[in-house]
């Protein structure tokens, strides 16, 4: 998988997708459409899962223990700065639950074998 900065096209839909994980609000509603656009992206699960660790969750996991949190979405511009100017400082836990993401991972390959299926 190449460098973020040098993977943006593909990159971008992908951080904004994975960035709704971490609103303030209820994401089991939102994980159909996720999974949709992310099964949509050239990536791997385990690639899936390596920029949500890396790339995502390090940046925005603060917004799930504030308690009024962002609830609308993230700016595209500035998840996309942030995440790109963070890049080289220490990575910290995963934080995110693994049940949503175990949960996600499984739609996301129902999603492409649903799109393998209909061609």
């Amino acid at each position: 998988m190449r460098p973020p900065a040098e993977d943006l096209a593909q990159r971008r839909p992908v951080w904004l997708a994975l960035s709704e994980l971490f609103l303030d609000t209820d994401i089991e509603t939102l994980l159909p459409s996720l999974a949709h656009a992310l099964a949509a992206s050239a990536y791997s699960e385990a690639e899936l899962e390596r920029i949500l660790r890396d790339e995502v969750q390090p940046l925005l996991q603060w917004n799930l223990l504030s308690v009024a949190g962002v609830w609308d979405g993230f700016d595209a511009e500035w998840l996309e700065h942030s995440i790109l100017a963070r890049r080289h400082r220490l990575r910290l836990p995963f934080l995110f639950p693994h049940e949503e993401w175990r949960w996600l991972a499984l739609l996301i390959r129902a999603e492409r074998e649903r799109c393998l299926a209909t061609g």
